[in-house]
């Protein structure tokens, strides 16, 4: 018990999933020796991210769970509307980079070792075949044995399919049809996600197998391919595999010196 965390973070967007993760995470809050932390980011997408803001804010009031938000403006100077007017990259790479780093420096804010995510089994399917289709290895091992500043994350929705996701939210009274982010539509993954359901109907147990390939792949490998050693990033200090970490590879070296 003394290794176990004082405060457990919630990436908490405000979707079906991590609403349906908090509000498990509250019926087993006597079994959880620390308290719940929800952390939002606001990436500041005009017509989508309100509604789903409000939603995660009234779902937070009523489990009685404390809230933390950070947005991209207060981090990065401008909301993801605004990076999209000059895009350097589609809008989901971008928001993925910027997005993992502000959940980062908001678990470092609330001194937060473990952070809990809402990834079913249809995600990790999706990311599996995505990674296959880029032919780099190395995102089959990112995330691995990062420590450090990092705190560490667990999934316990990995093995659980969206659907059963979706209905226990249902059946908790607090699932919401909200928008789809706009930017949505230009990602591999909605396409991945479309191919992967279908083979689904076909071949029932595709998408179970699908998401465990990876976790089989790290196992075999595990002792001649590891995750690459983290170093400091140059521009910004922040953690990364490379001396120019993706954050600033996105913004360049100009935003990290008015950063918080």
């Amino acid at each position: 018990m003394q290794d176990l965390p004082e405060i457990f973070g919630v990436a908490f967007s405000g979707g079906k999933d991590s609403t349906a993760l908090l509000v498990a995470l509250v019926a087993l809050k006597e079994q959880i020796p620390g308290r719940l932390v929800a952390l939002t980011v606001d990436e500041g997408i005009s017509g989508y991210r309100e509604d789903t803001i409000h939603h995660a804010k009234k779902v937070c009031r009523k489990l009685g769970v404390e809230h933390q938000i950070i947005s991209f403006t207060e981090l990065y100077g401008k909301n993801l509307d605004q990076l999209m007017e000059e895009p350097t990259h589609k809008a989901c790479t971008i928001c993925g980079i910027l997005r993992r780093r502000a959940l980062e420096v908001l678990a470092e804010r609330m001194n937060i070792r473990l952070i809990v995510t809402g990834h079913n089994q249809d995600d990790h399917a999706q990311t599996t075949l995505m990674n296959a289709l880029s032919a780099d290895i190395k995102k089959v091992f990112a995330g691995t044995g990062r420590g450090g500043r990092f705190a560490r994350r667990i999934k316990p929705f990995a093995e659980v399919s969206e659907r059963e996701v979706s209905l226990y939210a249902i059946i908790a009274g607090l699932f919401k049809d909200l928008p789809e982010c706009p930017y949505a539509g230009e990602a591999l993954r909605g396409e991945v996600r479309h191919l992967l359901n279908g083979f689904e109907q076909v071949y029932p147990g595709s998408m179970r197998n699908a998401a465990r390939v990876e976790e089989k792949i790290r196992e075999k490998l595990k002792n001649t391919v590891s995750a690459p050693p983290l170093v400091t990033c140059r521009n910004c200090g922040w953690p990364g595999s490379d001396e120019i970490c993706q954050v600033c590879k996105l913004l360049g070296p100009d935003w990290a010196m008015n950063k918080p």
